[in-house]
């Protein structure tokens, strides 16, 4: 289920362009930032991509990562397992869940295949901490998938990024939030931390 939700996930993400090119104070503009530069840089870099798969995970962590607030994911996914932690393990938490979310979306996004997008405006942001736009993907075989996507801004930066995507009504963050969550319940977050660093290393 993971997988699929990061596969479609990928569909729109793989076109944002550089973060440095985006103004993330509005987050239409971030949405529609999202171009063709991803694409452009793998298919300027095939070759490489070829002879190094594990060079999607760079793309991915320059191109992509920029836009995510892994931070604050992270932290809903610890959910009420956050006030027992030391700042060491949220760090590092923080950290692995990163390299987590880097790994996944490789695998997926060197997989990837054209889509055709629609994205619909979101002009409803102005005072507000977060904010959903919803995107209509469209594959080769005309099937639809709908997206939504959570944005949260940042009240220091004023930055607008990516939180959380709901696939066809279900959330990503969700999903997260119960996979890894009931492993902390059942074990501890010293142990997921291990569990997802042996996992990135796969």
């Amino acid at each position: 289920m993971l997988k699929k939700f990061i596969t479609l996930f990928f569909c729109f993400l793989a076109t944002f362009v550089n973060a440095v090119q985006v103004d993330m104070s509005n987050p239409n503009t971030v949405m529609h930032g999202v171009s063709s530069a991803t694409l452009k840089r793998l298919e300027q870099e095939k070759a490489k991509l070829s002879a190094h798969p594990d060079y999607i995970n760079d793309i991915v962590r320059e191109e992509l990562i920029p836009y995510f607030d892994y931070k604050y994911a992270a932290y809903k996914v610890l959910g009420s397992n956050l006030k027992g932690t030391t700042k060491a393990q949220r760090d590092e938490f923080v950290e692995v869940f990163k390299n987590h979310l880097i790994v996944a979306y490789g695998h997926v996004l060197s997989q990837f295949s054209n889509q055709k997008i629609s994205i619909k405006d979101n002009n409803d942001y102005h005072g507000k901490k977060t904010v959903k736009i919803s995107v209509t993907l469209t594959n080769q075989n005309k099937k639809i998938t709908n997206l939504v996507f959570k944005f949260r801004k940042n009240n220091k930066t004023g930055k607008w990024k990516v939180f959380d995507v709901i696939a066809e009504g279900v959330s990503l963050l969700s999903t997260n939030q119960s996979e890894i969550g009931n492993i902390i319940s059942k074990s501890s977050v010293n142990y997921v931390i291990k569990l997802l660093k042996k996992k990135n290393k796969e």
